[in-house]
């Protein structure tokens, strides 16, 4: 009984197959396919060298425009911070002295 189920398989598997061919047919290979094949080929890979080069030339430009408006504006803003005259530890030696001269002289603020 296994071998008539595995016979009739292959049987429509056969026919399966023979619709297929029927259907789709072999193209014929002449003298252009192969060059008509590769003319096809390079014109999908030049439609996609298309499309990566104008994405990388908008992300260049974005970065650009980002880079100046930094430069331009948030730079300078952060660069306004005050100036000081004195630095931490001048001040703190001022607030206390830290020598017998000082306290001697009556330098002691």
């Amino acid at each position: 009984m296994r071998d008539m189920t595995t016979d009739q398989s292959g049987d429509k598997l056969d026919r399966l197959f023979a619709e297929y061919r029927e259907a789709c047919p072999d193209p014929e290979a002449g003298a252009g396919f192969m060059p008509g094949l590769w003319q096809r080929i390079d014109a999908r890979r030049a439609s996609n060298v298309v499309m990566l080069r104008r994405i990388a030339q908008v992300c260049v430009g974005a970065t650009l425009a980002l880079t100046l408006l930094m430069g331009a504006v948030l730079i300078p803003r952060f660069e306004r911070a005050p100036v000081y005259s004195t630095t931490y530890v001048d001040t703190i030696a001022a607030d206390h002295p830290n020598t017998y001269v000082d306290i001697l002289t009556g330098d002691i603020k």
